[in-house]
């Protein structure tokens, strides 16, 4: 069960407190918006780390309209208090799982100290892009995500670097990887 927010107080201190997380807004009158939510439920269930809230927008009336939400299901992510992501409409489970990619992987107690540089050139839409990221989360691999549809400048800086423009392609401490080569990846982690 996602976490039910009930007020816009309840809904400014989560936001004051979380850095990330994400925040479905449903109807029960709209099984669309029921199906959502239940899907994004089902996503949450790999990314435990992850908070995910809930708001019904028939009884907490004051939420969606600050955000700018005017329909359901509508789920957001929202960084630092600011909305990154915002997808109208029901999505498949595989759909609010991208949505998790974006949350900063947080170190585990006891966890070295230092770890390579690690940066990940992607698109939104590449496939292999996203298996290697959630790899990298899964191993708690922190990591800057740079999205190449969106960064002409990142793109020609591949293209200068390895001659390549497919992703992904990662840096790990200045070592070049194009492709999700695991194996490769793994041994210059230690993972």
């Amino acid at each position: 069960m996602l976490n039910e927010i009930t007020s816009i107080d309840q809904f400014n201190e989560i936001k004051k407190n979380q850095d990330f997380f994400l925040l479905g807004f449903y109807t029960e009158k709209s099984e669309n918006a029921r199906e959502a939510m239940k899907r994004l439920e089902q996503a949450r269930e790999s990314f435990d780390d992850t908070p995910v809230y809930a708001v019904n927008a028939s009884r907490v009336r004051d939420i969606h309209p600050a955000l700018g939400v005017n329909s359901v299901p509508t789920v957001l992510t929202l960084r630092k208090g600011d909305i990154t992501k915002n997808i109208q409409g029901l999505q498949t489970k595989e759909h609010y799982e991208m949505l998790f990619y974006e949350a900063p992987v947080k170190a585990r107690e006891g966890d070295e100290p230092r770890q390579p540089s690690v940066t990940v050139y992607s698109t939104p839409t590449c496939s292999w892009c996203n298996r290697l990221k959630q790899h990298l989360r899964k191993n708690r691999i922190r990591f800057t995500d740079i999205d190449v549809s969106r960064d002409q400048g990142a793109a020609q800086e591949l293209m200068s670097r390895t001659g390549q423009t497919g992703v992904p392609q990662t840096n790990i401490d200045g070592e070049w990887i194009v492709g999700f080569d695991q194996a490769r990846i793994d041994r210059l982690l230690n993972i």
